[in-house]
């Protein structure tokens, strides 16, 4: 019977450990504030990937020893993502105050701002004034044109802020407590999966490819419509 422990050993296991280890913490985090920032910008990248990241560096060693603690490795690691989201969030909030919709259907904002997305942002404006901002938060896909939307409605600065700092105190935490604790018990769960049996992995890997077909699929009907808006 096929068992993953046959190709992940915890021989394995610790050689990925050891390469998280290594890693400079300064070069590691630079590249995870770039990540975010560009996703506050407008990179179809979720932010939940890197912030993730953030937390599975925060529970080595390595990490902890550089801040001089985990107490500081957690402050700097905050300061860090919340920061780089935060000036990504106002740059999308510049660009549509100040370019609003002339940057439709200019690449690369037109496979972003498309025409059902802007209509839909309009009506939640409407809807629920400034909460827009507070829930466009929270969904991955739409940030950066809820951002773009609040710039383009004139929201005053502050208010945009307020509304987008405090959502951010929502989602960052959240992210980062998943990665650090799937770094803590990393070897823990391989563990387990390992005891699974040939037929479940069999059954697993179906489920994701026709999840992957599902979403490319959505995907590329969105960007149709978005074309033909």
């Amino acid at each position: 019977m096929f068992h993953l422990a046959t190709l992940v050993t915890s021989d394995t296991l610790q050689q990925w450990w050891m390469a998280l280890e290594g890693i400079n913490p300064l070069v590691a985090y630079g590249g995870v504030f770039v990540l975010l920032f560009l996703a506050g910008c407008g990179l179809p990248l979720p932010e939940d990937i890197p912030l993730t990241f953030s937390g599975i560096l925060l529970g080595t060693t390595s990490v902890q020893a550089y801040f001089g603690g985990f107490a500081n490795a957690v402050v700097f690691v905050a300061l860090v993502s919340y920061s780089s989201i935060l000036l990504g969030d106002v740059i999308a909030y510049k660009l549509g105050k100040r370019y609003g919709r002339s940057l439709v259907g200019v690449p690369p904002f037109k496979w972003a701002l498309t025409r059902k997305r802007m209509a839909k942002l309009d009506h939640w404006f409407d809807k629920y004034g400034n909460w827009t901002v507070f829930f466009g938060r929270m969904v991955a896909g739409i940030r950066f044109v809820t951002f773009f939307m609040a710039g383009m409605v004139r929201m005053p600065l502050k208010t945009f802020l307020l509304f987008d700092s405090a959502a951010a105190l929502i989602t960052v935490p959240a992210w980062i407590v998943l990665g650090y604790m799937l770094g803590t018990h990393f070897q823990d769960i391989v563990e387990w999966m390992g005891r699974l049996n040939h037929a479940t992995w069999i059954a697993v890997g179906v489920f994701l490819a026709l999840l992957l077909v599902w979403k490319l699929r959505k995907r590329f009907i969105r960007r149709k419509e978005g074309l033909k808006g």
